[in-house]
């Protein structure tokens, strides 16, 4: 009897489930030939996850009740369809897919309501991570360094800091998960603190050009998107390696995604380690060594009107600390003193409620990130800081008045606590909390779109008094005896508190193959604990760092304009842009040493950036297989005296030439191409600064696929500075020291897949 109870509960259960359940059908048709379209790919952006249709063209939605489903529908040779679809006024419709020879509007599912690129009024750059990676780079910082406006910080061959339009650091936020990472982005010498493995894609957007991502985003936004959900009953897995000759280093990654029903499971694992680099002269650049171990996991599922993902993901990094120019041939990977680990642990609750034609978006997030440097003696960390991050972020979408005009509005907090545990003090025992709200709205004519809304920040920071241990003596240069003295033995206890209201507003103007964009966006970020307060030797960068409390917040505003052209064989767009920022905070260097380090301080100024990108792609119509691509971005920062800024990118040209071949022998050779990466002489520097050549990479390669009973097997190989050429980036790290780029790197990669379809569960 006992038992009969306790399943009655689950029966109920089960009848709730079916009776809410409606089922939705598609059938995707050629305009043309109204001929069924077999494997046509259906992604169904809220549920994130996907189907494909049948020999029929039919394909099929369950376990769904929300009265609006958003559609995106694609096949190769077609342009796609962005649809949504209402349950209530229909439960089954037909999709013609138009032919097309090139379809370059990207989904960018992230942006407000999930719009495609065409729609949107902000620019935002949307690119899949497999395309990026084409080229074997090293991390995922430096593949995202080949979109336009974008570069990155190099310390060694594995770790970078992304720039964006010359900016960097705590000006940019990074999202994944749904959520912020915060991982001490403040510091240049480790890595972005976001493993490549179970990311889909990447958006970017440049400059202050949005509200809904927080405050401190002057600089612009890296929002990493996570892989989808496997199909609708479908399991899918892979497994792949890489092999690089330049560092001796393997890249080993793995996955599983299992879908049945309204249950989806995502499972991710990666490692990857690397021997020191070897510069053009065949030398390796001592202690560049590094390794990562990355796991990632996500759990979805849905009811009658609520759609929920739990996704965690642990990231460990361990780097190499170079402090000199010291050589070896050695390919050892075991390491030495100094270095340093970090680990992150990343875990994020999406909820997804909908309320008839409007949908409320609750994101719950906790990051906690562990940096320790072993100096001395490996068993005992010098420096220790542990940084535990509490976030939500909140929107409400509301329905679509008359077809024209919806509108977001929401609210984002963050709680933020930094503690030291090891034997040096860099910034002190700390305790942040941000909060913010806003609104956006949209207004849609045939042609015009508007888009317009206002957000107010504020931001508290309450510090320890922390005292500081100095290992050397002060090494005073000049009349400059004042600069230290016992005052720095201790950091200063400091409450602050920061507000900014922002705004952004745009147009865009569409004709048949031109679109017109015009934004005007400001943005604010208050000091950080490390401008404030720092108060020590960065030894992975070989600085001794000084804060200063007296600073105030920064206040940014951006003009940015875009002009896009497309027609079935070719695209191109510019995009110029003016960013002016008040009170720019910068490092200084002075003439000081202290512990042998020379001494940098944060001052502030009011900057000015300008320059902008310019890209195209060329698809030949009687060359279907011949793609041509170029782009060039540039950025020029001065000060409120017209003196340039420190560490701004060299202007670039990307260019590639890709053949994609569809050859039907036993081996399919899928891709070549040929990457030429020109980087032009940076004369534009900051005080202390030296200039820096410009420089010429050829990168080649191609893939293959080796067809089996199942699935192909993927066969990646090429070439990375084909020609071995000496070269030292301005935004490297060991520029200083006068150490070279990484040279000539050979690779071979080899992924196999898995995918199968599962038996439909009995209602």
């Amino acid at each position: 009897m006992t038992r009969v109870k306790s399943i009655k509960p689950l029966l109920l259960l089960f009848l709730f489930s079916t009776v809410f359940s409606q089922s939705f059908t598609g059938i995707v048709l050629d305009k043309e030939s109204k001929e069924p379209i077999y494997y046509a790919q259906v992604y169904f952006v809220d549920l994130k996850t996907g189907t494909t249709t049948d020999k029929d063209g039919i394909f099929k939605i369950e376990h769904f009740n929300q009265n609006n489903i958003h559609l995106q529908i694609s096949f190769v040779g077609y342009n796609i369809i962005d649809e949504i679809v209402n349950f209530n006024i229909e439960n089954e419709k037909m999709f013609y897919l138009k032919q097309g020879h090139l379809d370059l509007e990207e989904f960018v599912v992230s942006a407000p309501m999930g719009r495609l690129q065409g729609e949107n009024i902000v620019n935002i750059e949307h690119k899949i991570i497999t395309e990026l990676r084409q080229t074997s780079p090293s991390t995922l910082a430096e593949a995202i360094s080949n979109i336009p406006g974008v570069e990155q910080t190099t310390t060694g061959a594995g770790i970078g800091k992304p720039v964006i339009r010359g900016l960097s650091g705590n000006r940019i936020v990074t999202y994944a998960q749904g959520i912020r990472i915060e991982n001490q982005q403040w510091g240049d010498e480790h890595g972005l603190g976001v493993g490549e493995v179970g990311i889909e894609s990447v958006e970017v957007i440049k400059g202050p050009a949005s509200l809904l991502y927080g405050s401190d985003a002057l600089g612009g936004v890296l929002y990493f998107i996570d892989e989808r959900f496997a199909s609708h009953n479908t399991v899918d897995g892979f497994a792949q390696t890489k092999f690089l000759s330049n560092t001796f280093g393997s890249i080993n990654n793995m996955g599983l995604k299992i879908h049945q029903g309204n249950l989806k499971f995502n499972l991710f694992g990666a490692y990857s380690t690397r021997a020191d680099y070897q510069v053009p002269s065949f030398k390796r650049v001592f202690n560049t060594r590094f390794d990562e171990k990355n796991i990632k996991s996500s759990f979805g599922f849905n009811t009658k009107n609520w759609i929920a993902n739990i996704r965690y993901s642990f990231l460990k990094n361990n780097y190499g600390i170079v402090e000199d120019a010291e050589y070896s041939q050695s390919t050892k990977k075991d390491f030495n003193l100094p270095f340093q680990t970090i680990d992150n642990h990343n875990v994020s609750f999406e909820n997804i409620v909908f309320t008839g034609n409007s949908k409320l978006n609750l994101t719950l997030g906790y990051t906690n990130n562990y940096r320790k440097e072993f100096e001395d003696d490996i068993d005992h960390h010098a420096l220790g800081l542990k940084l535990n991050t509490y976030t939500y972020n909140l929107k409400w979408y509301s329905p679509t008045y008359k077809d024209r005009f919806d509108f977001i509005i929401g609210s984002q907090g963050l709680a933020q606590s930094n503690l030291n545990n090891g034997e040096e003090v860099l910034i002190p025992d700390a305790n942040t909390s941000d909060f913010g709200v806003f609104g956006l709205g949209n207004l849609k004519f045939d042609k015009l779109q508007f888009q317009g809304g206002i957000r107010a920040d504020f931001r508290n920071i309450d510090t320890k008094e922390m005292l500081i241990d100095h290992h050397e003596e002060e090494d005073h240069v000049g009349d400059e005896e004042d600069h230290v003295g016992d005052e720095e033995d201790i950091i200063p206890a400091l409450k602050k508190s920061y507000q900014g209201f922002t705004f952004s507003g745009g147009a865009v103007y569409k004709l048949k193959n031109t679109k017109f964009r015009a934004n005007i966006s400001s943005g604010f970020r208050a000091p950080n604990t490390t401008e404030l307060l720092s108060n020590g030797v960065h030894h992975g960068t070989n600085r001794y760092i000084i804060g200063d409390a007296n600073l105030t917040h920064e206040n940014a505003t951006q003009i940015d304009f875009s002009f896009d052209y497309q027609d079935e064989h070719l695209s191109f767009s510019i995009n110029p842009f003016y960013n002016t920022i008040q009170n720019y905070i910068f490092l200084s260097p002075t003439i000081v040493e202290i512990d042998s380090s020379p001494v940098f301080e944060y001052l502030q100024t009011n900057a000015f950036l300008y320059g902008g990108e310019i890209s195209f792609h060329y698809h030949p119509h009687k060359i279907h297989w011949l793609h041509l691509e170029s782009n060039l971005s540039t950025v020029i920062a001065e000060d409120e005296n017209g003196k340039s800024l420190p560490l701004i990118p060299q202007t670039k040209l990307n260019s590639i030439v890709s053949a994609e071949l569809s050859n039907k022998g036993r081996v399919r050779l899928k891709n070549v191409f040929v990457q030429h990466l020109y980087k032009f002489k940076q004369n534009r520097i900051g005080f202390f600064e030296t200039e820096t050549n410009d420089y010429n990479l050829i990168n080649i390669g191609f893939n293959i696929e080796i067809p089996t009973k199942n699935d192909p097997i993927e066969v990646t190989t090429g070439i990375n500075n084909l020609f071995n050429t000496k070269y030292i980036d301005h935004l490297s790290r060991f520029k200083s020291l006068e150490i070279a780029n990484q040279g000539i790197n050979y690779y071979i990669g080899i992924k196999v897949k898995l995918n199968r379809k599962l038996k439909e569960k009995m209602q």
